[in-house]
């Protein structure tokens, strides 16, 4: 099955919505949005009202097979990659920090549409370690709203679920605490 990247911008500051949202609002663990559609790439500057972050990729792109260029960072949480099986990842958030929340780059899948997705979703975590299923299968289910891609040749991933297929990368947010 291919796979199709979609790419969002962000919006400009002040274009925000007068309701909280889910990138500035502290009051949200680690467990709130899951499944939260964000695009692909998405700029990782906040979640959950917190700034700093650690990524883990992947070491071979999910696109391409070739090996992953792009570097991970381990400043504020540790994490393992098990590559003898699907793609999974653990993380722990090293001492004098807890975790606000986690995005996922992820490969998703719905079989009504003859092309896989790989898109950025809002994966759950405790509070001090997470990870991704060791199986292979995924509980979460990302849903993409209708006009959510807006982008020619998308239209056929708006308004359906999506199950995740495979992981590409986790970025994690974290506070001190």
């Amino acid at each position: 099955m291919a796979l199709a990247a979609v790419a969002l911008l962000a919006a400009a500051p002040g274009q925000a919505a007068a309701k909280r949202a889910p990138e500035t609002d502290r009051s949200l663990g680690p467990t709130s949005n899951v499944g939260h559609f964000l695009g692909y790439p998405v700029p990782e500057r906040e979640w959950h009202g917190c700034r700093r972050s650690d990524t883990q990729w992947w070491p071979t792109s999910l696109i391409s097979g070739q090996p992953t260029t792009s570097p991970s960072s381990h400043r504020y949480v540790t994490f393992t990659v098990n590559t003898s099986q699907a793609p999974a990842f653990t993380w722990t958030a090293k001492p004098g920090y807890r975790i606000c929340g986690v995005q996922a780059a992820m490969q998703l899948t719905n079989p009504s549409v003859d092309t896989d997705l790989l898109a950025e979703a809002v994966y759950t975590s405790g509070t001090r370690q997470g990870s991704t299923s060791t199986t292979g299968r995924e509980a979460v289910q990302v849903m993409i709203p209708q006009k959510g891609i807006n982008r020619a040749g998308f239209a056929k991933f708006e308004g359906r679920t999506f199950s995740i297929y495979a992981f590409q990368a986790v970025t994690v947010f974290v506070r001190r605490g």
